[in-house]
């Protein structure tokens, strides 16, 4: 099993800089439709996942890298590679009614959390979509958790 690349005092030094960033990555992102701040290194296309808060049933909002599979987004709690789970985990896990904002287009899904054997299958799509995940995975003992969003219809 690997090293963790970060111990969990830097994990969590690590989370509370880059929250207050992706909140304002996201509202940029959904004020100009994914014009503005829509990339991760001007390259990999994000998309926000929009969450209940599990403790304070605020709505949270995302950015994530965009992963598609089959037409629906696939969410991957990497964190970097840290040994903790993003916040957004366990919102997902508590209420996995979501909704998925690309570009100008949010939608209504339910996440569930993929299988083993679905995460390996999956794993090369998601790696094309973002090669550095494999790297993220490999930095960590944790076993990156994987959610495969399906449609709702919007009453739902």
């Amino acid at each position: 099993m690997a090293k963790e690349a970060f111990s969990l005092n830097k994990a969590k030094r690590i989370k509370k800089v880059v929250g207050p960033i992706s909140s304002l990555n996201a509202f940029i992102y959904k004020l100009s439709n994914g014009r503005l701040w829509g990339r991760v290194s001007g390259k990999y296309p994000i998309m926000i996942l929009s969450t209940t808060g599990r403790k304070s049933k605020k709505l949270r909002h995302i950015p994530l890298i965009k992963v598609i599979d089959n037409n629906c987004p696939i969410l991957v709690a990497s964190m970097g590679g840290s040994p903790l789970n993003p916040s957004w985990f366990y919102n997902v896990v508590n209420e996995p009614r979501v909704h998925v904002q690309i570009g100008k287009e949010k939608k209504p899904y339910l996440a569930r959390r993929a299988s083993e054997k679905e995460k390996t299958q999956l794993w090369p799509t998601i790696c094309s979509f973002y090669p550095d995940y494999q790297t993220y995975q490999e930095r960590t003992q944790r076993n990156i958790p994987v959610f495969i969003c399906a449609p709702l219809n919007n009453n739902e």
